[in-house]
């Protein structure tokens, strides 16, 4: 015997097709009371009823009825979700064992219960959907939301009646859950593992500059969470492999709030520094692992070394050099020229020629009004060869000739720019290119800089110079005419023309209190994103992150071009990770965008790496390359030592699922109903749609006109 039930659409106007039904009953009496010509008793009843009949069932179609029959003969496919995630290797409770015992435990009693009610599958998850066989992904994140989503288009998935999730609740990755739990549209129920016990302390994050440089204190800021009560002394230290590199004591600000250690470190070697932030741990924690936590930064080698070559002083110049005087990380050494050779401004001293001697320890060179020509025969091939080799060089304009004097020698022949001698603009204001809008930003507030740009005093002096094929406009002139700066590649390095004279009114305004910070920020942004040197050599490897979280891919991503810097697509890269103890895992790179290649280790154990890759081609060497990545102990999963029954409820509750927790999981499975466990299976037939339905009506209004015309009726 099968169950029958009709459904109506959601939002079917049914207090209205009723009043309808009504009306079309009281029509269809109404037109069969007439007393002439007569009929029979028989006839005066059924006539009615069947235009009735045939009306009604005509006004209901409009609500969109549904017949759904109740199959039989099929038991419940249900798929058990088992959280594989390394957080399950966290104690389930006082007792020791692993919540990853626990919840075999209770998928074993679910099992069991159900063994004759409903077919159980038990599938495994981490970051991803697993299988029977298959592997469940890198195990340092848990992607609930993700494995729901995927349910469906997997094997397990299909014919789905009910969902039971077994996990801790720890979600830190993927989709939301509930969403997902809800789009399966059958119940999901939920198995908590775990409990809350004791207090605990971790290290929630470490906050450092992205770069460093040896020598300059650069600062670093601990994050901790505590459920300790108020005026706990907590001590932190920040470790650099065993070496400890500071310490502080901060005072815990109550259970749920966070506390704050503020450190200032002197890097002493350059490279990738891998420090660890480590607070006391304290007894009876759920977990010492959240205890650490370890932050990459990657530290370059003393301060940028940056020669001014002038003619002389002169207000732009003296602006300028006092942005860069102002920076730490900055070492500025000015010489102008005079008529016995050059003097050093810094230090007064009256020196003889320059060479390539003065420039060994710099990263940019500033030529302010000189030609080449000018430089001598030595310094100009010699900071041609710089220029080429990855040193970066500003070229100020200045008053006339301004650009146009950047002509001969060996020098002049990479700077030379296209004039336009029929440009009569000889003063212009500036506007920054949206290609340069990052590099130039004045302000924190974009539309604050912006403003201030528009307000930027205008420049004099300029030369009508015209971009070539490679250069870059970063500053237009408003409404149009010769540029006022713009950027060149030069081998390695870079070239920025700076055109006109009267830099030095954008560090004054007086209706901007900020221009002076502004100005200053600006050229010591630039002077360092010249001395960043473009990439030369063939091959380049970098890892997307200098440090991965233990548990997350890390993905390294290498570019591979030819002499001419064009990117050199299908060839071959393969190269190797060696941890500290010398280990080699060996990495194979897929292409992807021509001359971009990537490769990934799926979950490598933590430690200090370096890499080294090398690339081939027809059988032919074409580069090697070598970087650093470094792997923290600290996962997502232990960022958080207590269970999480919040999230498996609301999952439950969305999806008319049940939740419990491990512990009672045999006595739940047991006595959970049946109708309960699984969404019941149904055919459904769309009344409105069927042949059958709309075969009656016809059939109906068919069988009264023909009994009227029988009777001689209209």
């Amino acid at each position: 015997m099968t169950d029958l039930s009709l459904h109506l659409a959601p939002n079917a106007p049914a207090l209205w097709i009723a009043l309808a039904s009504l009306v079309l009953i009281a029509l269809s009496l109404w037109a069969y009371r007439f007393a002439m010509p007569p009929l029979p008793e028989r006839a005066r009843r059924l006539l009615p009823v069947l235009r009735a009949v045939a009306l009604v069932i005509l006004a209901w179609l409009i609500a969109q009825p549904v017949l759904e029959r109740a199959r039989s003969g099929r038991s419940a496919h249900l798929v058990v979700l088992l959280d594989r995630s390394r957080s399950m290797d966290m104690p389930a409770g006082p007792g020791g064992a692993s919540r990853a015992t626990e919840a075999q435990a209770a998928v074993e009693a679910i099992s069991r219960a159900w063994r004759g009610r409903a077919s159980v599958r038990v599938v495994p998850f981490a970051t991803r959907l697993g299988g029977d066989s298959a592997a469940v992904g890198a195990r340092g994140a848990t992607a609930l939301g993700d494995a729901l989503a995927a349910l469906p288009l997997s094997p397990e998935g299909q014919e789905l009646d009910g969902v039971v999730v077994v996990s801790d609740g720890a979600v830190n990755a993927g989709e939301d859950p509930v969403a997902a739990a809800r789009a399966l549209g059958v119940p999901v129920h939920t198995v908590l593992t775990g409990v809350a016990r004791g207090p605990d302390r971790a290290v929630t994050e470490v906050e450092a500059s992205t770069a460093a440089r040896v020598g300059e204190a650069t600062p670093v800021r601990v994050h901790i969470a505590t459920s300790e009560a108020r005026g706990v002394a907590i001590t932190t230290r920040l470790l650099d492999g065993g070496r400890e590199l500071s310490r502080a004591t901060v005072i815990s600000p109550g259970a749920g709030l966070e506390a704050i250690a503020d450190f200032r470190i002197t890097p002493a070697r350059p490279g990738l520094a891998v420090w660890t932030a480590r607070i006391d741990s304290l007894t009876g924690e759920t977990t010492t692992a959240n205890d650490a936590r370890q932050v990459a930064l990657e530290v370059a080698p003393g301060r940028l070394g940056v020669l001014v070559l002038s003619a002389g002083l002169n207000w732009d110049l003296a602006f300028v050099r006092r942005a860069w005087l102002g920076d730490s990380g900055v070492s500025l050494r000015t010489l102008t020229r005079e008529s016995g050779g050059w003097r050093e401004v810094e230090s007064g001293r009256l020196l003889g020629t320059t060479g390539a001697q003065d420039l060994k320890t710099q990263a940019a060179v500033v030529l302010d009004a000189l030609s080449p020509d000018e430089l001598g025969p030595e310094m100009d091939a010699a900071l041609e060869a710089f220029v080429r080799s990855g040193g970066g060089l500003l070229a100020l304009g200045g008053p006339a000739p301004g650009l146009a004097r950047y002509h001969g020698g060996r020098l002049g022949a990479q700077l030379a720019l296209g004039v336009d001698q029929t440009s009569p603009l000889r003063t212009g204001s500036p506007e920054p290119t949206a290609e340069a809008s990052e590099l130039l930003s004045w302000d924190d507030d974009p539309p604050r800089g912006e403003r201030a740009w528009r307000a930027a005093a205008p420049l004099t002096d300029l030369t009508p110079v015209a971009p070539g094929g490679g250069d870059r406009v970063l500053i237009a002139l408003r409404g149009g005419g010769p540029p006022l700066l713009l950027a060149r590649h030069i081998g390695r390095g870079q070239a920025l023309f700076v055109n006109g004279s009267g830099l030095w009114r954008w560090s004054l305004s007086g209706h901007d209190d900020l221009s002076a910070e502004r100005g200053r920020r600006l050229w010591r942004r630039l002077v360092r994103w010249l001395a960043e040197p473009v990439q030369g050599e063939p091959l380049r490897v970098k890892p997307e992150r200098w440090l991965t979280a233990r548990g997350e891919p890390v993905r390294l991503f290498a570019s591979l071009q030819n002499t001419d810097f064009k990117p050199v697509a299908g060839a071959a890269l393969e190269g190797e990770a060696l941890d500290a103890a010398g280990r080699a895992t060996r990495l194979a790179f897929q292409p992807r965008a021509a001359g971009s290649y990537e490769a990934t280790l799926e979950d490598p154990a933590p430690g200090h790496y370096r890499v080294t890759v090398r690339a081939t081609k027809g059988g032919v060497e074409l580069g090697r390359a070598s970087s650093e990545f470094a792997v923290d102990h600290w996962s997502l999963e232990e960022a958080r030592a207590e269970p999480d029954s919040v999230t498996l409820a609301a999952v439950a509750s969305a999806t008319g699922g049940r939740a419990t927790s491990a512990a009672a999981a045999a006595a739940w499975a047991t006595s959970i109903p049946t109708r309960a466990i699984a969404r019941a299976r149904s055919d459904s037939l769309r009344l409105w749609e069927s042949p059958w339905v709309f075969g009656l009506i016809v059939g109906l209004l068919s069988v009264e006109w023909a009994w009227r015309r029988r009777r001689g009726l209209p």
